[in-house]
Formats: C-alpha cells, structure tokens, sequence
C-alpha cells in the first residue's frame, strides 16, 4: 500500500522478493547500498508500468540483522488518479480514481472480519 519504500540493511542476507513468476530472489545489495521498492499506490497512480513485487524476510543462523525502512504513501482525503499522459491505445486506463484513506478504511475492515481477500489493484481495477 505504500508509495515507495526504501530499505537499507547491514551485510546480513534475508530480504527476498517475488519475481512475476513466483519464484522467491534472495536479494544481495551492495555495501551502503539502499533497496529502493515502488509499493502497490505507486503502481496504480503509473497505470501498472512499473511493478510492485512481493517481498518477505528470511532469516538463518544467529547473526543480527538490522533494517532501516523509510516508507511514503499517498495523503489521504485526495483522489489519486492516472494521469492522462499514460493512457492511450496501446496502454488502456487499468485501475479507477480511488481516495486512499478509503481503501485503508475498507482493507483494515477486512482484515478485522478475517475476510481479507482484496489488495489496492483489485480494489480500484477499472
């Protein structure tokens, strides 16, 4: 649900991601490197050009591992909406106007009835 997300963590392994195939890709950064991930909001306001992968941690053996994460997100009260300018014939408009303060209200929802079966992109897909 987040805009973009930026990670940097000490030398220890344990971040993965989802490619498009499901296959999970330990992801090795460079030393003072960060990771730098477009959450769901940043893909639906690109019109899905850019994809958001699925992440996790695993963690091995018994060495510390710390993060730091620095997370943005859409205010609130605002319609976020495609701009015009990525939408035309051979990129269709993929996901509808949506306010995010409502979708957190209907996601929260869900997760508290244990009935959470919809993420932002089907939430607002047009």
């Amino acid at each position: 649900m987040n805009a973009l997300s930026l990670l940097y963590q000490n030398e220890v392994d344990g971040l993965h991601i989802q490619n498009k195939e499901g296959e999970w890709i330990n992801v090795m950064p460079s030393a003072n490197s960060f990771v730098v991930m477009i959450g769901e909001s940043f893909s639906v306001w690109l019109n899905g050009r850019l994809w958001s992968p699925c992440h996790r941690v695993r963690m091995k053996g018994n060495k510390a591992r710390y993060s730091i994460g620095l997370f943005t997100g859409p205010k609130g009260g605002y319609l976020i909406e495609v701009p015009k300018e990525l939408v035309d014939d051979k990129n269709p408009l993929l996901f509808k106007p949506y306010d995010h303060d409502e979708f957190l209200k209907f996601f929260y929802t869900q997760v508290a009835q244990g009935t959470l079966s919809v993420g932002l992109k089907a939430y607002c897909s047009a």
